[in-house]
């Protein structure tokens, strides 16, 4: 078979043709595949620090949202609370007013009978002159007897009692 001491070419050319394989893939294809590697890795990082960003902006909207909504919800108790203190107020205003026309009307109504107690009470009076007078012309008409003068007082008597008072 052949000479021990013969030297194999297939090896070292093996070996040669891996290192120019090597030396080619680095000086060519080696910078280009880690420059996308890198732009990859740098894209990938930058997808991630937006996404965050715009989750945080997320959140921050959201609170200020939640903010603004809480803000309205007051803001609408604050105003619901002032309108019911002025109808209160309205309310409680219109009570008094009602109050205060009642009693004037009731002042007056008072003021009117007291007005129409007086001229009754003086109609009365001037009707008891009238019958005094003239039953002081019938006496004096007429002789005094004592029949004739207790007949005329009871006469008096019951036209008195007749009277509307």
């Amino acid at each position: 078979m052949g000479n021990p001491i013969a030297i194999d070419l297939t090896l070292p050319a093996q070996m040669l043709a891996f290192l120019i394989l090597v030396w080619i893939l680095a000086k060519f294809a080696w910078k280009p595949l880690l420059n996308m590697m890198e732009k990859r890795r740098t894209g990938i990082e930058e997808s991630l620090a937006q996404a965050q960003a715009e989750r945080e902006q997320a959140e921050r909207i959201k609170r200020e949202y939640q903010a603004e909504m809480q803000k309205a919800r007051q803001e609408a108790q604050e105003v619901i609370a002032r309108a019911t203190k002025v109808s209160e107020d309205r309310a409680a205003e219109i009570l008094a007013a009602a109050r205060e026309e009642a009693e004037k009307v009731k002042r007056s109504a008072i003021a009117d009978i007291e007005r129409e107690k007086e001229k009754a009470l003086a109609d009365v009076r001037t009707q008891i002159v009238d019958l005094s007078v003239s039953v002081a012309e019938r006496i004096i008409r007429q002789k005094l007897d004592v029949n004739v003068e207790a007949q005329l007082v009871n006469q008096f008597i019951q036209e008195v009692g007749d009277l509307p008072c």
